[in-house]
């Protein structure tokens, strides 16, 4: 079976260009590999659902009730390495797009568009180098049922570095230049962890966009 092509349809190869790649690829989704260096101390406080139902059926008075069990606080991967879970990190840049607008919308803050577009690809950044160690234990006076305690959590001192992978399903709004600039106030103005952004605050150290096959 034969199918006739209209002359006014007909296509001359002469003329086909690809003069539209780079808008395409722009519209395509990217990886986005994220280094950072701590310019503060980071406080963890991993919520461990075992450890606080243990202390919640703990006796009034005891022990277990009146201590912080340190170690519960603590992200560690599956290899038991220290590190920053890839939702934190997530979470800090979604917060620094409250200080942008939106480019749909010059009425609303980019924070709903970095919570849909930006995906943590890393389950569990490890601090570099590997440590299963942390570097000290923070005590502080905290708030708890308006009372006040005294909250030890493990720590890393400032210098401490992790490496981020993320997935930008908006580039078109999402650019690598528009990402270094979320990450940047992320790191001034947010911080990750406990206490932030007096404790958690970082700088960008690496910031390098990969295609997706």
């Amino acid at each position: 079976m034969s199918i006739a092509i209209l002359p006014e349809l007909a296509v001359n190869a002469d003329v086909v260009t690809n003069g539209a790649r780079e808008s395409i690829e722009a519209g395509l989704p990217y990886r986005l590999e994220v280094g950072i260096i701590g310019t503060a101390p980071l406080l963890m406080h991993a919520w461990n659902t075992e450890s606080v139902k243990e202390k919640a059926a703990s006796a009034k008075g005891s022990k277990a009730k009146k201590t912080d069990n340190v170690e519960s606080y603590a992200y560690r991967d599956q290899d038991g390495y220290l590190g920053v879970p890839g939702v934190n990190f997530t979470a800090a840049i979604q917060i620094a797009g409250k200080f942008m607008t939106d480019p749909r919308s010059p009425r609303k803050s980019a924070y709903d568009l970095c919570k849909a577009g930006i995906v943590p690809l890393s389950h569990i950044a490890c601090f570099e180098p590997r440590t299963q160690s942390w570097d000290y234990e923070d005590a502080r006076r905290v708030t708890v049922m308006r009372a006040g305690v005294t909250r030890t959590r493990p720590a890393m001192r400032e210098g401490w570095q992790l490496t981020f992978d993320l997935l930008i399903t908006t580039p078109e709004y999402l650019s690598p230049a528009t990402m270094a600039h979320l990450i940047g106030n992320a790191g001034r103005l947010v911080g990750l962890c406990d206490f932030r952004p007096s404790h958690g605050r970082f700088a960008t150290t690496k910031l390098v966009a990969h295609g997706i096959d």
